[in-house]
């Protein structure tokens, strides 16, 4: 899916608008209510459709936008943007200081009130309360799930991704693929030029896999020299396909070729009653046969 092209269109499922309890003001439960709701979820995404649906309680809310934080995160009417009568502008309060003069923009139907203004400000300070923690929460993971000389997944992260296209996979049929990349020779690097170049290698060999793989496709830095990928492959000729890539960019790229850098590669197919243990033995078991037969080339199993 491409997130940058998302549009989070929540109006269908949104209850009408309807006028606050006494003027512009909510009831107890009715902020209780709001409150709660927004303290559900620290999923960025989520948490921004919760409160647009919120806020379409209160407000004639055509649709409300978090650009500033992900370019996708636009929620309400599809075209509540270009058609909307009123366009009200917020500070977003966020965890980092230099990001502090960001926006949220509110688009509404007819022009709001005074009254509705002050609470939508009252709202929204408690919004951004929760979205500063939903970011900081998120950075968290990232910092996880990443590993930070490449800028790759780590192996937390590709434990993840796995369980979740595993999960996929069950429940729907839909096949992927696993490939795990092993480096020829970096060990002779290491010893003859030091780790620094050694990681200088690896971050090459990182954006060469990252330029080649699809958009589709998630590589992760396993440890050490080792990089695992998991594509939307559902057969051999796939993932053949893929393996030829990234052997033939690894092995041509000057810098890399300079030092003799190769790579040897093994393949599998997710199977019916795989879980990411057996999937990653049987990829692991033909990464192994390549390397006692000559390096650098691809097997499957």
């Amino acid at each position: 899916m491409d997130l940058l092209n998302t549009h989070y269109d929540t109006t269908p499922d949104s209850p009408p608008y309807m006028m606050v309890s006494s003027g512009s003001e909510l009831t107890t439960s009715q902020f209780q209510a709001f409150v709660s709701k927004l303290l559900s979820t620290l999923d960025i995404t989520g948490l921004g459709a919760i409160y647009q649906h919120q806020l379409a309680c209160y407000f004639p809310l055509s649709a409300f936008a978090l650009t500033a934080v992900q370019p996708a995160l636009v929620f309400g009417a599809a075209h509540g943007q270009q058609t909307a009568a009123e366009c009200i502008r917020l500070p977003l309060y966020r965890a980092s200081i230099t990001m502090s003069e960001q926006y949220a923009n509110y688009y509404f139907t007819r022009s709001v009130t005074r009254g509705e203004r002050k609470l939508l400000e009252q709202l929204h300070a408690i919004f951004t309360q929760q979205l500063s923690q939903a970011i900081a929460f998120n950075q968290l993971k990232l910092m996880a799930t990443k590993d930070t000389l490449t800028g790759l997944g780590n192996r937390n992260g590709f434990n993840e991704a796995c369980a979740r296209l595993l999960s996929r996979a069950i429940r729907y049929d839909e096949l992927f693929a696993l490939l795990i990349i092993d480096l020829d020779n970096f060990k002779k690097v290491n010893d003859t030029l030091g780790h620094k170049e050694g990681d200088k290698v690896l971050e090459c060999v990182a954006q060469e896999i990252r330029t080649t793989l699809r958009g589709e496709d998630a590589a992760f830095r396993f440890g050490g020299d080792e990089f695992c990928c998991l594509l939307d492959c559902v057969d051999q000729r796939c993932i053949d396909q893929v393996a030829a890539r990234l052997q033939r960019h690894i092995s041509g790229n000057p810098y890399l070729l300079g030092l003799n850098i190769s790579c040897s590669i093994g393949g599998a197919v997710y199977g019916k009653g795989d879980d990411t243990n057996s999937l990653f033995d049987r990829a692991d078991k033909a990464l192994y046969q390549v390397k006692t037969s000559g390096k650098n080339a691809f097997k499957a199993a």
